[in-house]
């Protein structure tokens, strides 16, 4: 088992000639490392707190 502290709270856009990819930097995306929108379940996070996140739910640890 490994845990990893993210701290951003958003994607990283890349505008490539032929299309634009977002990558995950939050480590929620299930499509991970491409974004799918994940990271807005971590908007109302304080900052300095450290949380856990499963299928469904949020743990402030």
């Amino acid at each position: 088992m490994r845990l990893v502290k993210l701290t951003e709270k958003s994607s990283e856009k890349i505008e490539g000639k032929d299309k634009t990819i977002f990558i995950c930097r939050c480590g929620l995306s299930k499509k991970f490392p491409y974004c799918d929108g994940s990271h807005k379940r971590t908007k109302d996070e304080e900052d300095n707190k450290l949380y856990i996140y499963d299928e469904n739910n949020r743990i402030e640890i």
